[in-house]
């Protein structure tokens, strides 16, 4: 299960975001994962890298920080009309939609099929991750706050339409399964 869940959120292996906002440069391990699946250590991962001098991503996610979980559904179900599968996790604050290719993919791509999606949803991009779609020497981008931390609160996690919460291996499973085709 840690292994699924590290494919599904893999990103920079340099350093990860931490919870309270910033760069730990320490490499990312599984170690590192399975203290956040844990609660010990929540982080967020950098999802741009540069790989032979293209940044790649091998996830996407729109931020919602308003609780408004119709423009989470709007912009799921705009994915959909493509036979794009996307995840809906309920956040402190809002929302957050994810996308797995199945494959890394050019972050300029990523981003911009997010921006199209807002558009067509009809929803306001305020955060679409990755920010980047290319990264200058030296800079690592921005980070994304990973879901299932086990910190107690009983949120960030991903969620069915009707926001009842879907468990980690079930979510797991699913989304490994309807990765989509760049």
């Amino acid at each position: 299960m840690l292994r699924k869940y590290v494919e599904l959120f893999a990103g920079r292996t340099d350093c990860y975001g931490s919870w309270e906002g910033g760069c730990i440069r320490r490499p990312v391990t599984l170690d590192t994962f399975r203290d956040h699946l844990n609660g010990d250590t929540q982080i967020g991962i950098y999802p741009a890298k540069v790989v032979n001098g293209e940044t790649v991503v091998t996830w996407g996610c729109t931020d919602i920080d308003v609780d408004d979980h119709d423009a989470a559904l709007r912009i799921q179900k705009a994915f959909a009309m493509k036979d794009i599968t996307t995840w809906i996790e309920q956040t402190r604050k809002g929302y957050h939609v994810w996308l797995f290719p199945n494959k890394p993919i050019n972050a300029r791509i990523m981003r911009e099929a997010f921006l199209v999606v807002h558009k067509v949803a009809e929803v306001p991009p305020t955060e679409v991750n990755p920010k980047q779609i290319e990264l200058a020497e030296g800079k690592v981008g921005n980070y994304v706050r990973l879901p299932y931390p086990n910190d107690g609160s009983g949120i960030r996690h991903m969620i069915h339409e009707d926001k009842s919460k879907i468990d980690l291996y079930n979510f797991l499973q699913d989304a490994h399964d309807t990765k989509v085709r760049p």
